[in-house]
């Protein structure tokens, strides 16, 4: 899993609100349509993005596509910000120096 992609997939908030949707469990395309003010096409599309990034996992089952989050994702950039930070905090001088 590649933290710039999933980076840049979560960029744009109206991606992070869909992740944030998601994070309750899972829904169709229409169910997360139905929640932003963008058209179903344009959730579409950032369904794509998020999917590419291997953030979001979708499931066709009948005639809806079912998505629902891929927690991995997010722990992979969740651990790369705490791997930064805690090398930050080993390397910089204290403050009393």
């Amino acid at each position: 899993m590649e933290v710039g992609a999933v980076l840049a997939s979560l960029a744009d908030a109206s991606r992070r609100r869909i992740v944030t949707r998601l994070a309750q469990g899972p829904a169709t395309t229409g169910q997360l349509a139905e929640l932003f003010p963008i058209s179903r096409p344009a959730v579409s599309q950032h369904l794509k993005i998020l999917q590419t990034a291997d953030v979001v996992r979708t499931t066709l089952v009948g005639r809806h596509r079912w998505h629902e989050l891929n927690p991995d994702a997010l722990h992979t950039l969740a651990h790369w910000a705490v791997d930064v930070a805690t090398r930050h905090e080993k390397s910089a001088p204290s403050a009393s120096s």
